[in-house]
């Protein structure tokens, strides 16, 4: 009567797949919707923040110069290239902050795709698990039969 065993291992060894699968699935949306509000979060709050703060840096230097009574208006004199040195270094700050955005949105979605083929690969190991365990039980009844004349044994 060892087969029984065999067919319940390989029922649970399925139903411990499909729950692992669930977990993973589950990972893998959290993970997804994490992308999607961090991404969100960068546009509507870190990038208008960045903008804002290299506005105020910007008006700052103009008037620093003002105050040092430096005509700004002469576009061959330094107070002019400080500005325009700022405002490239600005631009250039808020387009690695967008790359690093955009880089950790892709890697959190890739990391969810990950998981859920993580998740598949559970249940198809459950499931070999549970034909295998069946396999099992049927050749062992076989043997019963052949020896006994009883499933049995």
């Amino acid at each position: 009567m060892s087969f029984i065993g065999d067919i319940f291992g390989g029922y649970a060894a399925k139903q411990v797949g499909k729950f692992n699968q669930g977990l993973l699935n589950q990972q893998a949306s959290l993970e997804a919707r994490n992308a999607e509000i961090n991404k969100q979060t960068f546009l509507t709050v870190d990038k208008p923040r960045i903008i804002a703060q290299h506005a105020r840096d910007r008006s700052n230097t103009l008037v620093n110069f003002i105050k040092s009574g430096v005509d700004v208006s002469r576009i061959d004199e330094s107070p002019f290239l400080v500005m325009l040195d700022e405002t490239i270094e600005q631009g250039f700050d808020l387009e690695i902050a967008e790359f690093n955005s955009t880089t950790a949105y892709q890697n959190q979605i890739n990391n969810a795709s990950l998981l859920r083929a993580k998740g598949e690969g559970e249940a198809f190991k459950g499931e070999l698990a549970f034909r295998t365990g069946m396999l099992k039980a049927a050749g062992k009844m076989g043997s019963n039969y052949n020896q006994t004349g009883s499933l049995l044994g």
